[in-house]
């Protein structure tokens, strides 16, 4: 019976990151909560570069967990991305101007941004590096059809602990997305003419 306590205690530390190999990615994981204070200010700074000031539809963090162990042990590795949508419409000729502000922001830690197209809608990313070993990417999605651009700013953090999404609370802007929200539909004087 004591044996068969051991076993079960034993497998249950191994399954919750207490294993061999697990144990060995502690020393060099940040905790959530850095993680969650780093790309809210990320995103913060970016949001603030902004000016005249944009709407947000609120914001998302999703955790990518590493894959497991080749012993079949857990990872407590992950990657964190904090995401807000912007619900201000945003023309065309303005795109430049934000991708401007946003080389500006994170100064020369900007690669240039990439273009590609998929059917009719066109991709720009802009990936800077942000705050505290963060990755900040302004994505603009265009279409024929659509009048004004999808504008998603996001961070992302890489080497931290495992916490499932729901642990990381409340967006830096407003509700969560629940990925039905409606295009653009805030018009500002500036930003969408």
């Amino acid at each position: 019976m004591a044996a068969a306590a051991v076993l079960a205690a034993g497998c249950g530390l191994f399954y919750n990151g207490y294993g061999p190999m697990a144990l060995m990615d502690r020393g060099s994981i940040r905790s959530a909560g850095e993680a969650k204070g780093q790309l809210d200010d990320t995103l913060q700074t970016a949001m603030g570069a902004v000016s005249p000031s944009l709407s947000y539809f609120g914001g998302v963090y999703v955790v990518e967990r590493a894959p497991e162990h080749a012993d079949g042990e857990p990872s407590l590795r992950s990657s964190v991305t904090a995401s807000v949508s912007v619900r201000t419409k945003v023309a065309p000729a303005k795109v430049p101007v934000l991708l401007d502000r946003m080389k500006q922001v994170w100064g020369g830690e900007c690669r240039p941004e990439v273009t590609t197209e998929a059917g009719a809608k066109r991709y720009t990313d802009l990936n800077c590096s942000g705050r505290g070993d963060t990755l900040f990417t302004l994505s603009v999605v265009s279409s024929p059809t659509v009048p004004t651009e999808q504008v998603l700013m996001s961070a992302e953090a890489f080497v931290v602990r495992y916490q499932p999404a729901g642990d990381y609370g409340a967006s830096p802007v407003g509700p969560q997305l629940t990925g039905h929200e409606p295009g653009p539909d805030l018009d500002d004087p500036y930003w969408s003419h």
